[in-house]
């Protein structure tokens, strides 16, 4: 598809008209907001589903440049959805024939000047019918400028005439393979039509029960997003494709004063019970929420969708004193790769260069003047447009990896055991390391008095051992989780090696699983739990590891990780690094705007926990929650200073918080995770968790 002569690439989203308590709403302000926030999350185009925007929401597109398909308020016709959105069937029902083509027309006759508009669609997930047919053919004969689309396209039967010129497909695989009403794609392309996925990687928002506990399925999104567009880039059939969806659809509605209203009802729906209150809606399926706030999946947007892409390794083996070549593909459809700068930081010094001249869709090298380039140096790179808006960000690496994790001592004092009144204490001048006789595991553990372990280690399995993903998971999927109140001591044993440290062996079950933990404690405060379970089902997993309840005297987080992005902003919910507090203390009331604009510093949520707002009496934030995937180190720090560090060296652990009971917090720490149920397309490892076994080391530091 060409514009202005020239193949384009829609990389979008699409948009509901919402406000937080005024439902299906907008004005100028949000439409505004809304135009800024899609430029600066690299988007060049909107879907304006499922009806029809503004006359200033479409002035703000043609304003920043923004691609629109605009489409028509039919939606839903003769699917399973009719049961919500009578009177359903009508796609042959010549009385509604008017009711299709008056409101077509005129969204056609107000908006046809606007050269925002792309295309025109006539419908969104409606089965064909003469009334549709009826519609494509009087778009196409009074703009014969603009193409049109229809989905599904599937629904239009063998014998009779394709009603559009663009294939719409909806949730293909991060493949680009979709099979829907009789159409396929292949590779991101429908034979003989230029193939747009209008709607596709839905981020997480019916994975109820995870996004209660873990935040982290939104960060793990964006891999699907970027896999889904680079392989849009690449297929020359392939035009584009648009989130669902752009905001959040929640709704903060005040009780009724009498009865249940229809509208409630409707949207309880779309809520399983036990999350049902008065924010009601579809979900939180937006990059940014109600208010415009920028969610993790706002970043991972703006970096899949990147129109400056350096493709060079992260990490750079150069010389001294030579200069440095990087490799640049311009991604932008109109613009000369040297219309945009870059902002260069090496070692405190930042410089602004101009950007090779390349033209759209073509590849350059932007060349480093030379630098007293070290190994372990960082090098950040921004891309700016001409206004000095960053487009993109990117920090490379000089030299081969080499950890930042280090195993400092916490003294060198040779180990002890004592039996004391029901435990085996394991300790030096500063650890102590009580073990239950009656259960096996740790209880209390201490450095120089304060606790740092409350009890485990704890195994951690969750697993759906039907080898079912996406949205089967939720639906129908049977699994397994593994509860602390079954573990069953079976045998417990210590011994003292010739090296000083102490190793504990443990088995027991949890009903019909069989465990074995063996935990080697050193004198410099490490404490390793190797473990082995049997009885484990095949399956695809979510989970699996050990856990640690802990004290609550940790007051914050840090964390260093080697990040799906190789940079993030300071306020990430899950950067490569982090210093993060547990808790916040800023009221946030039901209904009312969040007392921050940082997302991820949010304690509450009125949709997923109902009315209560969050599950625990003293609520973790978002950031605190949410996993942090292939950590080098994840540490907790109590306010003497006293820090737990998971340590993993090779980056291959990952680690979150939680209180699953509202009240203990608990950390967790996996050797195998995924999302399998995170649906929608979207990339999932699918991986098994057999053979059940593995290691987490743990630093007691003052």
């Amino acid at each position: 598809m060409l514009v202005n002569g020239m193949p384009v690439k829609l990389r979008g989203a699409c948009r509901h008209d919402i406000h937080p308590t005024l439902g299906r709403s907008t004005d100028r302000a949000n439409d505004s907001i809304d135009a800024i926030l899609f430029k600066e999350a690299n988007m060049n185009f909107v879907r304006t589903s499922h009806y029809p925007p503004t006359e200033d929401f479409l002035e703000f597109c043609d304003r920043y440049g923004i691609y629109v398909e605009s489409e028509s308020a039919v939606c839903f016709v003769d699917t399973h959805r009719q049961r919500n959105y009578a009177p359903g069937a009508s796609q042959d029902d010549t009385t509604h024939t008017a009711q299709y083509l008056g409101q077509l027309s005129e969204m056609v006759k107000n908006f046809q000047s606007h050269p925002s508009i792309l295309f025109w669609s006539i419908g969104n997930e409606s089965k064909y019918g003469d009334n549709f047919q009826k519609s494509y053919d009087w778009v196409k004969s009074y703009d014969t400028t603009r193409p049109a689309i229809f989905s599904y396209p599937g629904s239009v039967p063998a014998d009779r005439k394709p009603i559009y010129d663009i294939a719409s497909m909806h949730y293909n695989d991060v493949n680009g393979n979709l099979w829907q009403w009789g159409v396929e794609s292949r590779g991101f392309e429908v034979k003989g039509y230029p193939t747009i996925f209008d709607e596709w990687a839905h981020p997480a928002c019916y994975t109820y029960a995870t996004l209660q506990h873990d935040p982290g399925i939104r960060e793990f999104w964006g891999k699907s997003l970027d896999m889904m567009w680079d392989g849009v880039y690449r297929t020359p059939g392939a035009l584009g494709g648009a989130i669902w969806g752009y905001v959040d659809e929640i709704f903060f509605l005040p009780k009724p004063k009498e009865g249940t209203p229809y509208w409630k009802e409707f949207a309880h729906t779309a809520k399983p019970e036990g999350f049902r209150g008065d924010c009601v809606g579809y979900g939180e399926w937006g990059i940014v929420d109600v208010y415009r706030r920028k969610k993790p999946e706002f970043w991972a947007t703006k970096k899949a969708y990147s129109p400056v892409k350096i493709e060079s390794p992260r990490r750079i083996s150069i010389a001294p004193g030579t200069d440095l070549l990087l490799d640049v593909y311009n991604r932008f459809d109109h613009t000369d790769l040297a219309e945009t700068k870059a902002i260069v930081s090496h070692r405190g010094d930042k410089s602004v260069m101009t950007m090779p001249q390349a033209a759209p869709h073509q590849r350059a090298a932007l060349r480093l003047p030379a630098r007293d380039w070290q190994p372990g140096d960082s090098l950040t790179v921004d891309i700016a447009d001409g206004s000095g808006s960053i487009i993109d960000s990117y920090v490379f690496t000089i030299g081969h990896k080499t950890s930042k994790v280090s195993i400092a001592s916490t003294g060198i004092a040779p180990l002890h055991m004592t039996d004391s009144a029901g435990y085996v204490v394991v300790g030096n001048s500063t650890i102590r390391v009580p073990f239950s006789t009656s259960t096996g595991l740790i209880t209390g553990a201490t450095v120089n008095g304060d606790t740092v372990i409350a009890a485990g280690p704890y195994l951690n399995a969750y697993i759906n051992y039907n080898h079912l993903t996406g949205a089967e998971v939720r639906k129908i999927s049977d699994h397994l989780t593994i509860s602390p109140a079954d573990w069953q001591k079976t045998s417990f044993t210590t011994r003292q090696l010739p090296s000083g440290d102490v190793v504990a062996e443990i088995a027991g079950t949890y009903k019909d699983i069989k465990v074995i933990f063996q935990i080697v404690i050193t004198p410099r405060g490490e404490i390793t739990t190797a473990y082995t379970a049997d009885g484990i089902p095949d399956g695809y997993l979510r989970e699996t590891g050990i856990s640690f309840s802990l004290p609550d005297s940790f007051q914050r987080l840090q964390w260093l990780r080697e990040g799906y992005w190789d940079n993030y902003p300071a306020d990430a919910m899950s950067g490569n690094t982090g210093d993060a507090a547990l808790y916040d203390s800023k009221p946030h009331v039901y209904g009312q705007r969040p007392p921050h604009d940082d997302w991820a510093s949010d304690t509450k949520n009125f949709y997923y926990w109902a009315d209560k707002g969050t599950d625990a009496d003293r609520p973790l934030t978002m950031r605190a929650k949410a996993m942090k995937e292939n950590i080098e180190h994840y540490t907790l720090v109590n306010p003497s200073g006293t820090t737990l560090t998971v340590c993993a060296p090779d980056a291959d652990v990952a680690c979150r918080l939680d209180k699953p009971d509202g009240r203990q917090l608990t950390l967790y720490a996996d050797n195998k995770w995924d999302y399998p149920e995170i649906a929608w397309g979207n990339y999932c490892k699918v991986i098994s968790p057999l053979p059940f076994h593995g290691q987490i080391t743990l630093q007691l530091k003052p």
